[in-house]
């Protein structure tokens, strides 16, 4: 592994999203028309990745497969905004099959809320859209920054289950039982 921030630089940067986030919490910074944070972040994930490839790119995982809901993302951003999710600007880039997602989404009880539900959107053509999710650190508590970075206390099982109950999806792949565990122990499971 490369150079990893310091502990306190990357939870400076967990206050920075907090602000950002809850300090404009319009929907043009965190709801559906905040879509033009995608191509930021993309680019953020990408630039990160050189300093810590913790915050770089990394792929989805088959475990981390929630479902598939019957709409496009654009509506699918308008749902999770109404169900009081957040659009989650900073989130590291995930792909499925070289294909980056086309949204990050977080449901918190509070903005200082110390674990967060992650879903993930990624297009899957004849206007649906397939959710992958986790269960987290939260990645805006000042607190909780480097644990959320190093992906400490994540768990796919609980996030897949929570999206499954919480949201209008259909499982429409075969996938590996998803680990109370970290992407990266599915990953590895997965290379394996």
């Amino acid at each position: 592994m490369g150079i990893q921030l310091p502990d306190p630089v990357v939870n400076l940067g967990a206050g920075m999203g907090l602000a950002l986030t809850y300090g404009a919490p319009c929907r043009y910074n965190i709801g559906p028309e905040g879509r033009w944070w995608e191509t930021v972040r993309r680019e953020l994930s990408e630039l990160g990745g050189v300093v810590d490839e913790r915050i770089g790119p990394r792929p989805i995982t088959g475990a981390e497969y929630a479902g598939t809901v019957d709409m496009p993302p654009a509506l699918v951003d308008e749902y999770l905004w109404e169900e009081g999710f957040v659009r989650n600007p900073f989130s590291r880039l995930k792909t499925l099959d070289g294909q980056p997602e086309c949204g990050s989404w977080v449901y918190r009880e509070s903005s200082l809320a110390p674990r967060q539900h992650h879903v993930m959107l990624f297009e899957a053509g004849d206007a649906r859209t397939h959710i992958y999710a986790h269960e987290e650190a939260s990645s805006v508590n000042p607190r909780m920054g480097a644990d959320h970075v190093d992906g400490n206390g994540q768990n796919i099982a609980k996030g897949v289950r929570w999206a499954r109950e919480e949201l209008p999806l259909t499982v429409e792949k075969e996938t590996p039982d998803p680990p109370e565990a970290a992407w990266s122990v599915a990953y590895e499971r997965e290379q394996d």
